[in-house]
């Protein structure tokens, strides 16, 4: 898998970017672990904080979830 910065635009790696970044996870064709991973790894970058709802929401757009 890339870095998450080659991934995420560098504008939204930003605690407060949150909503941005799951809604720019959700819409990339990936499977979802690889979703979640990616929403993990940008959350320890940055700082923030995520749940157990938001990690479920990813994976949920993944391209394996139908």
């Amino acid at each position: 898998m890339k870095s998450v910065t080659d991934i995420i635009p560098e504008e939204l790696m930003e605690p407060t970017a949150i909503g941005g970044v799951m809604a720019y996870i959700k819409a990339a064709p990936l499977e979802a672990d690889e979703k979640v991973r990616l929403l993990i790894t940008w959350s320890r970058q940055v700082g923030a904080k995520i749940s157990a709802s938001q990690r479920a929401a990813v994976a949920a757009s993944g391209i394996d979830r139908g």
